[in-house]
């Protein structure tokens, strides 16, 4: 069990140019924010996979353990997890007149998953400021208290902070054929463990890249995401499974391609226009139609 949960500081806490406003970590679940929350906020991902979709544009990003993502206040989103182990997140919310301008500035903002190699500082860095806010009562906190609150968030997004490339790593050509030899063998893992709890961050660490850049690259072969390849194959493996064994239960179908009931249905659903159980009876229908 996490040590603890959600805390959340008075929206008219004195004024800093940089402080927290919420802060936790736990287990995370399905979740809603039609409206968006009202301030800049991070996620760390400590295990299991989920995905995040922004409900404007409808962009979906996928978060898997080691990685941080920034996301901008009053912008409507939805996350949920994907693997059977628990989704673990820790989060943080952002308030203050410089809370944009420095994750702009530390290349956090556009939101964009990305790694750090200091994942274990910045989410002890994380119970600080929350066992800071749960000892001193979080709506008494005096201007010392919200001043070491400061200091310890800005010291976090330093942490945090997007590494820029070197000039030497952005123009060095990559070898074609080590390239498409990692891509296929990505591939070929898809293809053999689809059924199974699959992340997209074990297939880049299997084939030698990083997270970003072995998506980045797979898009640029193949024309979807890695994400999507899996999910296609899945559904396509649980639209067989309907059609050859129509008594098969939805549970039973989603276990099979290694994907937890609700989101599966949720996908089927978005992909062919039906739930599961309305193309079963389709496809019982057509087999009923006489011929002649």
């Amino acid at each position: 069990m996490l040590p603890f949960s959600l805390v959340e500081l008075p929206r008219d806490s004195v004024e800093f140019p940089l402080y927290p406003y919420s802060v936790g970590r736990h287990i995370q679940y399905h979740h809603v924010r039609p409206s968006g929350f009202p301030v800049h906020q991070i996620f760390l991902i400590r295990s299991g996979s989920g995905l995040f979709r922004d409900l404007t544009d409808g962009t979906e990003t996928l978060l898997t353990p080691g990685m941080v993502f920034a996301y901008p206040p009053d912008r409507g989103h939805e996350y949920y997890p994907l693997s059977h182990e628990p989704w673990i997140v820790g989060f943080i919310g952002l308030l203050g007149s410089q809370s944009e301008p420095v994750l702009e500035g530390l290349r956090l903002l556009p939101s964009e998953p990305c790694l750090t190699g200091r994942f274990e500082e910045c989410w002890e860095a994380i119970a600080e400021i929350w066992h800071t806010v749960d000892k001193h009562n979080a709506a008494r906190l005096d201007e010392q208290t919200m001043q070491e609150l400061s200091v310890t968030l800005y010291r976090l997004l330093l942490m945090l902070r997007r590494s820029e490339p070197g000039a030497s790593d952005a123009n060095r050509p990559e070898a074609e054929t080590v390239r498409n030899e990692a891509l296929q063998k990505a591939v070929r893992l898809i293809n053999e463990h689809f059924t199974e709890p699959l992340l997209i961050a074990n297939l880049a660490a299997a084939v030698g890249y990083s997270v970003q850049h072995f998506q980045r690259l797979f898009l640029q072969e193949y024309g979807v995401t890695p994400h999507k390849y899996l999910q296609n194959l899945r559904l396509q493996r649980a639209l067989q499974m309907i059609t050859e064994s129509p008594e098969r239960p939805v549970q039973d179908l989603a276990l099979n391609v290694g994907m937890e009931t609700n989101y599966f249905i949720r996908v089927f659903r978005k992909t062919y226009g039906c739930t599961p159980g309305v193309m079963r009876s389709r496809l019982a229908g057509e087999r009923d139609i006489p011929l002649g």
